[in-house]
C-alpha cells in the first residue's frame, strides 16, 4: 500500500530524505492516513509530520516524487472543492491561501491570497492587497493565470478582476485553531491539537479506523468531521491518551507548526 503514496516534493534535511504530501485545504481521508502510516513505518522513522502548509511529511527512505502542483491552504472546513481545483490547474511550485474572512490563513505569506469579503474574493499578492476582487467562479482561472507569470503580473488576469477599495487583514485574535467539541447541524466536529505536529503511525491508523473526513490545519491541529455524538465521545476517550489534545487551554498547543 505504501507504493500508492506519491510525494509532491522530496528534499534533504540534515542528511535525511524528506517526502512531502500536500492535501488541498488540508482535507485527508481515512485511506490516506492508512497509506501514510504504512510509509512512515516501512520507510521513515514511524512518524508523520504535519506542517503549517496543510502538508504531511515522512522522513527517511526513498520516495517517489510527482509533478509539481500548487500548495493550497484554506480556512478549515471551507473551500475544499475550490482548493482541489486550483491544485489541479496550477502545475508548478506555487502557494495559494484561501481565507474565509477572519484573516487567520493569510497571516502566512502566500504567492497569491484570496480573502472572502461579502460575495467575492479580494486578491492579495505576496502579502499585499492589490485593490482587485475576483468572483468565486473566476478564482481558478485567476490563480492559473498568475502562476504562469514569473513576477505575479496582473496583466493577464486584470480582465477577470473588479477594482475595489483595499481592505486590511483582521488582527490576530488568539490561537485560531478550532479545538474541542464543535457541534453543527446535529453532528460534532472534533478539533484536536497535535503537539509538535507529530502523528505517530499507530495514531494515524486509529484516525483511519474512524472512517471520517479530517482536516489538517496550519496550527498543529486536526479536525475530525461530522461524527455522531456517541462516536465523538468514544473518539476522545481513545485518542486523547494517544496524544491528541482536545482542551483549548492546554499549554501543549503552543508549540509552533513546522
Amino acid at each position: 500500500m505504501s507504493s500508492d503514496v506519491v510525494f509532491q516534493s522530496v528534499s534533504v534535511d540534515a542528511g535525511v530524505s524528506v517526502g512531502t504530501v500536500h492535501f488541498p485545504a488540508g482535507r485527508v481521508g481515512a485511506s490516506e492516513w492508512e497509506m501514510l502510516a504504512d510509509v512512515a513505518e516501512s520507510q521513515g522513522d514511524g512518524v508523520i509530520y504535519v506542517t503549517s502548509s496543510a502538508q504531511c511529511q515522512v522522513r527517511g527512505g526513498s520516495f517517489v516524487e510527482s509533478a509539481p502542483c500548487a500548495t493550497v491552504v484554506a480556512t478549515p472546513g471551507h473551500f475544499v472543492s475550490l482548493a482541489r481545483e486550483i491544485a489541479g490547474a496550477v502545475r508548478r511550485d506555487f502557494s495559494v491561501g484561501l481565507d474565509a474572512g477572519d484573516g487567520a490563513i493569510l497571516r502566512q505569506r502566500f504567492d497569491v491570497g484570496f480573502l472572502l469579503v461579502d460575495a467575492s474574493f479580494h486578491l492579495i499578492l505576496n502579502g499585499t492587497p492589490t485593490g482587485f476582487a475576483v468572483a468565486p467562479d473566476e478564482v481558478v482561472e485567476v490563480a492559473h493565470g498568475l502562476a504562469k507569470t514569473p513576477e505575479l503580473s496582473m496583466e493577464g488576469v486584470a480582465g477577470l478582476c473588479t477594482p475595489v477599495a483595499p481592505v486590511a487583514l483582521p488582527k490576530p485574535q488568539g490561537n485560531p485553531a478550532p479545538i474541542g467539541w464543535l457541534e453543527h447541524d446535529g453532528v460534532v466536529n472534533l478539533g484536536a491539537g497535535i503537539p509538535g505536529g507529530r502523528v505517530e503511525a499507530r495514531l494515524a491508523r486509529f484516525i483511519a479506523v474512524i472512517e471520517a473526513e479530517t482536516t489538517i490545519t496550519p496550527w498543529n491541529s486536526l479536525i475530525i468531521h461530522d461524527l455522531h455524538e456517541v462516536v465523538a465521545e468514544q473518539v476522545v476517550k481513545v485518542l486523547a491518551p494517544m496524544g491528541l489534545i482536545f482542551d483549548a487551554n492546554s499549554p501543549l498547543l503552543e508549540s509552533p507548526a513546522l
